[in-house]
């Protein structure tokens, strides 16, 4: 790659070389900038993974494929709801599939007030319900998943992306607060299982 084509940020260091990495929610929201998945995506293949894009809208998750094989990487895209189950595991086992393995689990999917996240007086059961499959039990069932693959191979790393509004004054904290609680928590289960089968999980605020 020609060194006036390496974009800011750039690291010739290759950490992930050769190295599997998911990310779901790797597709872009409308706005300006780059989102967190999709730069995660960028990254990931820049340090020389190869990456399973994913994204609940194939056309997004294109999208940030494209980008990356423009910049002479390879990456897939694959479209999976992170309410459906069956749909991580799809996407799970296909990147296994095509490349051999899975190093890196990289959870960035969230909503608030596109989920119909609102203030404890005003939540209404089916959007409470609602954020919660998408935001808390969306990432569960990945690293479910991928723990199961990673342990059967030795190893891999998982990184769940939250929010700010873990430790801010964020007013909707009947479905945002709970859920960054949950994975902050270093008595929490799941993080002790995942130190024990050398699966390290990392908590990143956004």
């Amino acid at each position: 790659m020609n060194t006036s084509e390496q974009g800011l940020g750039w690291t010739p260091a290759k950490r992930l070389q050769g190295k599997v990495a998911v990310v779901i929610g790797a597709g872009q929201s409308p706005g300006e900038g780059v989102g967190n998945g999709r730069a995660a995506a960028i990254r990931f293949a820049r340090e020389g993974a190869r990456v399973l894009a994913v994204d609940r809208r194939l056309e997004s998750a294109e999208e940030t494929a494209e980008i990356i094989r423009g910049e002479g990487f390879e990456c897939a895209s694959f479209a999976a709801d992170v309410t459906r189950e069956a749909d991580l595991l799809r996407a799970l086992t296909d990147a296994t599939q095509k490349w051999g393995s899975l190093d890196v689990l990289h959870n960035n999917v969230g909503v608030s007030i596109a989920g119909g996240d609102a203030d404890l007086l005003d939540i209404t059961e089916e959007n409470f319900d609602n954020v919660c499959r998408i935001n808390l039990r969306g990432t569960v069932f990945a690293c479910k998943h991928a723990v199961a693959i990673m342990r059967k191979q030795g190893g891999g790393a998982i990184i769940n992306v939250s929010s700010a509004a873990a430790v801010g004054k964020y007013p909707y904290v009947p479905t945002r607060r709970p859920r960054q609680a949950w994975w902050r928590s270093p008595s929490n289960s799941r993080c002790r299982m995942l130190s024990t089968a050398s699966v390290p999980i990392a908590y990143c605020r956004a």
